[in-house]
């Protein structure tokens, strides 16, 4: 959610109400007088937080010239913040299950939790059911 996002849903609302220049200044001021505090704690091992990074990195073929636009899967372990990451070319579903099991390898085990965020078009039940399972 970006404060952008926010003006326009207080604007379709409002259709008189503040501009955006009025409205992040009114939104800082309260921001200012909140106490937000989450603070979140987890067992050794519970949990792997997994996604793809929001931006691409290019990879360029030094013989073709050709460039791709590579997507980076990141995997983050709770309590330590110990992390894995990979680029590949695609958030497919091969990919997407390459990645753990690769990022399971590097952190020599499973944890208890993986986290995902919200992967549109993935059915994450079955996912896990094919990958760790094999049917």
């Amino acid at each position: 959610m970006t404060l952008q996002l926010l003006w326009e849903e207080y604007r379709n609302q409002h259709p008189d109400g503040y501009r955006y220049s009025r409205f992040c200044d009114l939104y800082r001021t309260w921001l200012q007088r909140q106490e937000v505090v989450l603070r979140q704690e987890h067992r050794a091992g519970e949990r792997l937080f997994v996604d793809y990074a929001g931006a691409t990195v290019p990879i360029h073929n030094p013989e073709s010239g050709e460039v791709w636009e590579a997507a980076i899967f990141v995997a983050v372990l709770g309590a330590s913040n110990y992390t894995y990451a990979e680029a590949s070319l695609s958030q497919g579903l091969a990919d997407w299950i390459g990645a753990h099991m690769r990022a399971f390898e590097f952190l020599g085990g499973v944890p208890e939790i993986v986290t995902p965020d919200f992967v549109p078009g993935h059915k994450i039940r079955v996912l896990w059911r094919i990958a760790l399972c094999g049917h």
